[in-house]
């Protein structure tokens, strides 16, 4: 059993199959919020079970670790929950594996945007034109095709 990982993510599947088993009551007749809880209870037991020797658990702590952002925490959590409520209506997830490698996923890109805004992209484009290297060889071309252009055109 992995308490990490119920920690980071479990609990709030078990949570968001609660408020299904509410929203059924809720609803009776629409069978789908029940047919949801169940899944999510399905998701969180297979979550419990991830051990934490397996890479998806130890890729998705190393990621959680790395986030030092609690805006970013925010948006993770955001994303969580809309992909929770989707459950069972518009997606579903087979295994605790696929769901924890698309939260793996989640944690990959919202690292990638903190180090984007505490390390911005070079301009490569920009860093070529100015390099000096550059500058000279695309003078010397220049210059060798004025040259060629000339004597082409004497030529003629």
């Amino acid at each position: 059993m992995s308490e990490y990982l119920m920690e980071m993510i479990g609990y709030q599947v078990q949570g968001t199959a609660e408020w299904r088993r509410a929203k059924a009551e809720q609803f009776p007749d629409d069978q789908r919020n029940l047919t949801a809880a169940e899944e999510l209870d399905e998701l969180a037991e297979q979550i419990e079970q991830v051990a934490s020797s397996e890479q998806i658990h130890e890729q998705i702590a190393e990621l959680q670790d790395s986030i030092a952002s609690a805006d970013i925490w925010v948006d993770v959590s955001e994303a969580v929950s809309a992909e929770l409520r989707a459950v069972g209506f518009h997606s579903g997830y087979t295994t605790a594996r696929e769901f924890l490698e698309w939260y793996r996923d989640l944690l990959q890109e919202k690292l990638l945007e903190q180090i984007d805004e505490v390390v911005p992209a070079v301009n490569l484009d920009e860093q070529i034109a100015n390099d000096p290297a550059v500058k000279a060889a695309k003078r010397a071309y220049d210059e060798a095709y004025a040259k060629a252009y000339a004597e082409a055109r004497k030529k003629l």
